[in-house]
C-alpha cells in the first residue's frame, strides 16, 4: 500500500474516532446536570448530525476498508440506547385483550390557527381525534368556550400559573383534583391531576416546561445561518443561540428534578405524564422526568417524530410517558395537521 493510502486512511481513522467521541458526547449528555454544565447539556441537539456522520462513516469503511467498518459500529452500539430513544422504528399495535384507550398532548399555539377561514382545524382535530384525555398547552380560551366547543369531555380543567402561558385538560374521567407543581418560572408550569377511571385512580402530570426564548429575531438568525453561511457568521451567531438555549435549559433542569420528585411520590397503579418539555428526546429533561417510565413513543414510535415544524426547527420536544399500568399499543407524531407550530402527539394504551 503506497504512502499516501496509509496517510488517507489514518486521516480517516482519526477523523472516526473524533466523529466518534462527539457522538457519544451526546448521547450521554442527558446524564449531565444542564444547571453546571449548561452548554454540554445542549449537546444533545446535535445528536441526529453525529448519527448521520456515523453512518456515513459505515459506508465509506464497506467501500475503503470493510474491517475497520466495526469502529463506527463499535460507536452506534455504545450510544445504541440514544439512537432507539432518538428514532424508533415500530410499527405498534392497534388491538389489545384488555381496555384500549387514547391520550392525546398538544401545543394549540394560543389557538391562533384555529380561524374560520381555515374551518377551525385545530378544535376539529381535538373533536375528531376520540381521545379519552386531552392535555392542552398555550391554551387561553375560558370555561365557558371550552364547554361550549368540547362537549364530548364532561370534564374539564384549565391550568393556569400567575402570569403564565395556559393548560386546559380535557378528560371523560372525573378530575378529582389539581396541584401545581411547584418550581422556578415566569410563564410556564407543571400540574398534577387525579382522574377517576371508574374504581381506579390515574395520576396525570400535565407539563409545560422553560421554552428556549428563541424569539423572532434569534429566528431570523437562525434561518440566515442556515440560508448563508460565512465562517465568521457561523462562529458568531452560532456562539449567540448556543448561550440562549444553555441559559433555556439550565432553567428546565431543576424544573425536570421537581416534576421527577412529584412522580416518584406517586404510589397508585396508573400514572401518565405528557406535555410540551421544549427539549428533545436526547436531553437531561427527557431523561430525568422519564426515569423509571416507558416513554411511549421510543416504545412503539416510527422514526424521528418531529413535533416542532417551524423555522427550520425540527425536533420532537413533546413527550408521553406511562407507568407500567399500561401497556404502549401504538404511538404517533401526527403532522396531517399544521395549524400549530407543533403537531399533536398522541398513543394508544392498554390499561393493564
Amino acid at each position: 500500500m503506497s504512502i499516501w493510502k496509509h496517510t488517507f486512511r489514518g486521516v480517516l481513522i482519526l477523523a472516526n474516532l473524533i466523529v466518534g467521541v462527539g457522538f457519544l458526547c451526546c448521547a450521554y449528555s442527558p446524564l449531565v446536570s444542564p444547571v453546571t454544565h449548561p452548554v454540554f447539556a445542549c449537546a444533545g441537539l446535535f445528536f441526529p448530525f453525529f448519527l448521520l456522520a456515523m453512518l456515513g462513516f459505515v459506508v465509506v469503511w464497506l467501500f475503503h476498508c470493510r474491517k475497520l467498518a466495526c469502529l463506527p459500529l463499535a460507536f452506534l452500539l455504545l450510544g445504541g440506547g440514544a439512537v432507539l430513544t432518538y428514532t424508533p422504528f415500530k410499527d405498534g399495535e392497534d388491538e389489545a385483550d384488555g381496555e384500549v384507550m387514547k391520550f392525546l398532548t398538544y401545543n394549540v399555539m394560543h389557538m391562533q390557527g384555529d380561524t374560520e377561514e381555515e374551518g377551525y382545524p385545530l378544535r376539529r382535530y381535538i373533536q375528531e381525534s376520540d381521545a379519552d384525555m386531552v392535555c392542552l398547552q398555550e391554551y387561553l380560551w375560558d370555561e365557558q368556550k371550552t364547554k361550549k366547543v368540547f362537549p364530548m369531555y364532561p370534564y374539564r380543567r384549565l391550568l393556569k400559573a400567575s402570569n403564565g402561558n395556559g393548560m386546559a385538560c380535557l378528560s371523560r374521567f372525573p378530575i378529582l383534583s389539581v396541584k401545581q407543581i411547584s418550581y422556578v418560572s415566569g410563564n410556564n408550569a407543571s400540574f398534577l391531576l387525579k382522574l377517576k377511571m371508574k374504581e381506579d385512580t390515574l395520576s396525570l402530570v400535565c407539563n409545560h416546561l422553560e421554552s428556549n426564548k428563541l424569539d423572532a429575531h434569534d429566528k431570523e438568525v437562525y434561518e440566515g445561518l442556515l440560508k448563508s453561511p460565512n465562517e465568521q457568521k457561523v462562529k458568531s451567531d452560532s456562539k449567540y443561540l448556543l448561550r440562549k438555549l444553555a441559559d433555556a435549559v439550565a432553567i428546565r433542569g431543576p424544573q425536570a428534578d421537581s416534576v421527577a420528585q412529584v412522580i416518584s411520590r406517586q404510589s397508585g397503579k396508573y400514572l401518565l405524564v405528557c406535555g410540551d418539555f421544549n427539549d428533545s428526546p436526547i436531553s437531561y429533561a427527557h431523561h430525568t422526568i422519564g426515569k423509571g417510565l416507558t416513554d411511549a413513543y421510543r416504545e412503539a414510535g416510527w422514526g424521528p417524530g418531529f413535533s416542532y415544524n417551524r423555522n427550520f426547527l425540527y425536533f420532537r420536544i413533546d413527550h408521553l410517558f406511562v407507568n407500567k399500568g399500561f401497556k404502549v399499543l401504538k404511538c404517533r407524531v401526527d403532522n396531517s395537521i399544521s395549524a400549530s407550530d407543533h403537531y399533536p402527539l398522541w398513543c394508544l394504551v392498554e390499561k393493564l
